[in-house]
């Protein structure tokens, strides 16, 4: 299926191109949704389908069994409001046949470019037995638009022995409200590898997210989260190691200059040999502003090892004296102590997006996102 009216326009190319967007012919598969509907859609590999969700829902009625399956209908005021909603459902539908091996990333990118647009969509992701794919996905909001209410379902699907990486930047108004809900089934022997770069500054941002991994599956998540004075951000995520050999590792980088974030995490082991690995490191960069870390873990297996490490500090005075006395300046020294804070995992990060978003981290300690 290819969709695409109207054209981009060079100024949304631009826009896209920081969050990872490439043209269609160098990614396996394209999907790009602005305000209340589906712009573009573009498939180069026809082991990839992509649909707007309310036409997956109508040609695979197996997709109906999908919605809703791993989040509850009646979870808060917002899923409750879009599952009782009389409207077409918005959103894509993203499958990845079996046994696939994608050469290409496939993409997928929202877009506001309507001031105070009440933004709505319901994502499914089915990765099929044995394939492997990456996704490179994004928001973003026009130069005017700087206020609006963005809300996200995300339920994937990694069935028995799949690979998915995934990188995912976001870009939003300084006055913008978010919700979104991740969920996530990790079937046996598949294995996920995600990194979530949160640096631009919005008003408030509420994420929850669940992932369940059946036996010798593994996840590995690394984010970095920024908060600039009038941010709000307040995570919630919980991982379940639900069958023999899961794993996890999540870490997590937080840095607050003025804003104010909430972390918490639950790792729970429900299996023998299972193994995991919280880390919440934070940083303020002054008085203002806080930051709270709270990493659990609950062991439901006796043969389960679950770990954690947690700091919450500002810029030791002792290294920027040192980096200071070898001939840095102060602002040079503080830039310095950052990025090694912010350090990504590089493998991980597609290398075409490394230079992006080390700027965009760049911008982002500057003040100038």
């Amino acid at each position: 299926m290819t969709l695409h009216t109207p054209p981009l326009s060079a100024e949304e190319v631009a826009r896209l191109a920081r969050l990872g967007y490439a043209t269609d012919r160098e990614r396996a598969g394209t999907c790009i949704l602005v305000d209340q509907g589906v712009r573009h859609i573009s498939v180069q590999d026809n082991q990839v389908e992509i649909l707007p969700i309310a036409e997956a829902l109508r040609r695979h009625d197996w997709v109906q069994g999908l919605m809703f399956s791993l989040i509850a209908p009646d979870h808060d005021e917002h899923v409750r409001q879009a599952s009782e909603s009389t409207d077409p459902p918005l959103g894509h539908f993203v499958r990845v046949m079996e046994g696939a091996k994608l050469r290409l990333p496939v993409q997928l990118f929202d877009m506001i470019e309507t001031p105070q647009q009440r933004q709505f969509f319901h994502n499914i992701t089915v990765v099929e037995k044995g394939a492997e794919v990456e996704f490179v996905t994004g928001s973003s909001v026009s130069p005017n638009v700087r206020a609006g209410h963005h809300i996200s379902i995300s339920e994937s699907f990694l069935r028995e022995g799949a690979t998915c990486r995934s990188v995912s930047v976001e870009q939003w108004g300084p006055e913008m409200q978010v919700h979104s809900y991740a969920r996530s089934r990790i079937d046996k022997g598949a294995h996920s590898v995600a990194t979530s770069i949160m640096m631009s500054p919005l008003r408030h941002h509420y994420s929850h997210s669940l992932t369940e991994i059946a036996e010798d599956g593994s996840s590995g998540d690394q984010a970095i989260v920024f908060a600039p004075e009038g941010t709000t951000r307040i995570m919630e995520s919980g991982i379940r190691l639900a069958g023999r050999g899961a794993t996890s590792e999540t870490t997590t980088r937080m840095v607050a200059a003025g804003g104010h974030i909430t972390n918490r995490n639950l790792l729970v082991g429900a299996a023998p040999g299972t193994r995991g690995f919280l880390g919440c490191d934070g940083l303020k960069l002054g008085a203002a502003g806080e930051i709270v870390s709270v990493p659990g873990l609950r062991a439901e297996s006796a043969e389960s090892q679950l770990s954690h490490e947690a700091s919450i500090g500002m810029i030791s005075a002792e290294k920027m004296a040192y980096l200071m006395a070898t001939g840095l300046t102060e602002d040079a020294a503080r830039d310095l102590i950052l990025q090694g804070f912010l350090r990504l995992e590089e493998s991980n990060v597609p290398e075409a997006m490394r230079a992006e978003v080390n700027a965009m981290i760049a911008a982002a300690k500057s003040g100038s996102m």
